[in-house]
């Protein structure tokens, strides 16, 4: 398993990538200490000196009790005053957490144009407010009824005579038969035996391991190893082997199918009539044996003004609603830009 020399940055004078077995800080000399942690760099120098691999698998560095003193693994005593290693606490230990990104440096032009920009923004949504609420805004006002419209229509329907074919038991009601036979319904399958077949299928077959790298391991003295799992290798191989499979054929599904005439209403002309009055009319339509009014539909609209000359249009849900206003009779509303939100009580006359 290879291993690798790792790095540490010095807490005094910032130096970063000090080598990792190095106690002292390059740059200004400041011993190691206990609470520095280790890494790891991307480009890290992989270790193959015997020496130095030795050096490395004698264990992790600790620290002294006493002194605090930063020992290689393998002294049995601390080399500044002199302690034994088995009161020194070992350099092992989780990981450090990842370095937090740099926040990005912010001058002051840069925190006024933040400023500026933020400043503007919520001027905008401000006047954004501001125009919509009074776009919104109801307004009591008096309006003048100032003009009538009706509309009314009816959907006229004739008796029709049709002829068809269905099968029993989806026949509609009210029919006239004329003939009925026995004909094939559908066709469905029925099994009639099976038969062998062969067919391909593909299985995983382990061939052998391989060594693939999970991962590194800090040997607490400023190396690092790497770590390496045996998984297993496959390959797809494609055998065949022989089946059985079921044999269909179809057989035809007889049922009584009818020839038979019905009489169903259907929609023939739109009669419409409209008038600017209060005297609203249906259209004129007689009714016969085979002739009918269908769906009516009718619709009201008053036309309003205020003293400024504006219109509005005003649709009553009712016909007595509508009929319940009088030309230029004077009202009590309450309007926006968009219509009439609602009409009061008539103002009263002078």
């Amino acid at each position: 398993m290879a291993i690798r020399e790792g790095a540490w940055d010095c807490p005094m004078c910032g130096r970063a990538r000090n080598r990792g077995p190095d106690r002292y800080c390059g740059g200004c000399g400041a011993p190691r200490g206990a609470e520095v942690r280790m890494y790891l760099p991307d480009d890290a120098r992989e270790v193959v000196d015997e020496t130095e691999v030795a050096k490395a698998k004698a264990g992790p560095d600790w620290t002294c009790a006493f002194c605090g003193g930063d020992n290689p693994g393998a002294n049995a005593f601390c080399s500044g005053c002199g302690a034994g290693a088995d009161a020194g606490r070992s350099r092992l230990a989780p990981p450090p957490a990842p370095p937090a990104a740099p926040l990005p440096a912010t001058g002051t032009t840069g925190r006024k144009v933040a400023k500026g920009c933020l400043i503007a923004a919520a001027a905008f949504v401000l006047v954004a407010v501001a125009g919509l609420y009074w776009f919104c805004r109801p307004r009591s006002t008096v309006l003048v009824a100032d003009g009538f419209h009706w509309e009314r229509s009816i959907q006229t329907q004739q008796l029709r005579t049709f002829t068809e074919q269905g099968w029993e038991g989806e026949l509609p009601k009210g029919i006239r038969v004329l003939r009925q036979e026995r004909a094939v319904h559908h066709q469905e399958k029925v099994q009639t035996g099976t038969r062998e077949r062969e067919e391909s299928y593909t299985e995983q077959v382990k061939t052998g391991t391989e060594r693939v790298k999970v991962g590194t391991r800090d040997l607490g003295n400023g190396y690092f190893e790497d770590v390496y799992e045996d998984r297993p290798v496959y390959e797809s191989v494609t055998r065949t082997r022989t089946g059985q499979e079921p044999v269909y054929k179809e057989r035809p599904v007889y049922k009584t199918r009818y020839t038979y005439t019905v009489d169903r209403w259907v929609d023939v002309k739109l009669l419409e009539a409209a008038g600017d009055n209060q005297r609203p009319m249906w259209p004129a339509f007689v009714a016969g044996a085979k002739d009918r009014a269908g769906t009516r539909i009718e619709k009201y609209t008053i036309r309003f003004r205020d003293s400024g000359g504006r219109t509005y249009t005003y649709e009553p849900k009712t016909e007595a609603e509508w009929r319940s206003f009088r030309p230029g009779g004077r009202y009590n509303a309450d309007v926006n830009y968009s219509g009439i939100l609602r009409i009061r009580k008539a103002e009263k006359s002078p």
